[in-house]
């Protein structure tokens, strides 16, 4: 089985308002990336916070970070995740990626190693470890690491088996892969 992870509870500091609900083309940001999602996975899971949940529509399942890793980040929101639903794999994605549409997420998935503890992607400017695949076998090692607060998630990457993949590889125009940190990017 494969849950989807969909992130949607940071601060958007830099952005000035919630981004999962910034609009691109008429819909919401974590919409997009709903969609992108729902093509290669079984069920999904959207990670926000508690002051957001009621902007979600019911038929969504959406949960907020475990108490005791509450507002932590991006890991303690994948390990969230992970302890909601079990699954075999887990495709993350960060909701302010709005470009990544299903066609990406379908590429990156049979691009993936089986075998890695996560797959990621990045290009020649920078790593991208939030669009990623997280083998549910890592997650008591992850529990470890967010146990003695250790939150960043290069770090927790290069203690496991993390494969890169090029994005040429998945989408020639890498601005597909950029996140949206400002309102006008």
């Amino acid at each position: 089985m494969t849950i989807g992870i969909l992130l949607a509870g940071g601060l958007s500091r830099r952005f000035g308002s919630p981004k999962a609900f910034a609009k691109i083309d008429g819909e919401f940001f974590y919409e997009h990336a709903y969609r992108a999602l729902d093509r290669v996975c079984d069920d999904i899971i959207i990670v926000s916070r508690p002051e957001l949940l009621s902007r979600f529509p019911t038929e969504y399942d959406v949960i907020t970070d475990l108490d005791w890793i509450a507002g932590k980040g991006p890991l303690a929101g994948i390990f969230s995740g992970m302890t909601a639903k079990k699954a075999d794999k887990y495709v993350v994605l960060p909701c302010d990626m709005p470009f990544i549409g299903p066609t990406e997420t379908t590429k990156f998935v049979a691009l993936a190693d089986k075998k890695a503890d996560i797959t990621t992607v990045w290009n020649r400017n920078e790593r991208i470890p939030l669009f990623s695949i997280w083998d549910g076998c890592i997650k008591d090692l992850l529990q470890n690491e967010l146990e003695v607060g250790q939150l960043r998630v290069m770090k927790f990457m290069e203690k496991v088996t993390t494969e890169w993949i090029d994005t040429s590889e998945i989408h020639k125009d890498q601005h597909v892969f950029r996140n949206v940190n400002y309102p006008d990017d």
